[in-house]
């Protein structure tokens, strides 16, 4: 296997790309990605796609979060994409 496909995704663009996608300071951000991460990464084997878990994580989060915001169950659009 070549060394162009083991290499690991630019967490950095993840979570500023997450960051202006939910309108959402990067440092805050950061800190949930990598908490959603690291929880993943324990006791995992594969660690190739923990990236695409954590952001689905996040986004998950983020939209339960706004559904608690908006009682009307309308949250920010952009927390919906996922």
């Amino acid at each position: 296997m070549s060394a162009s496909h083991d290499k690991q995704p630019d967490q950095g663009r993840i979570v500023a790309s997450l960051a202006v996608e939910c309108h959402m300071p990067v440092g805050e951000m950061a800190a949930l990605y990598e908490h959603e991460r690291a929880e993943l990464a324990v006791g995992a084997h594969l660690t190739k796609f923990l990236h695409i878990f954590a952001t689905r994580n996040v986004l998950e989060i983020l939209r339960q979060r706004g559904l608690e915001e908006h009682p009307s169950g309308l949250a920010e659009p952009a927390l919906l994409a996922a």
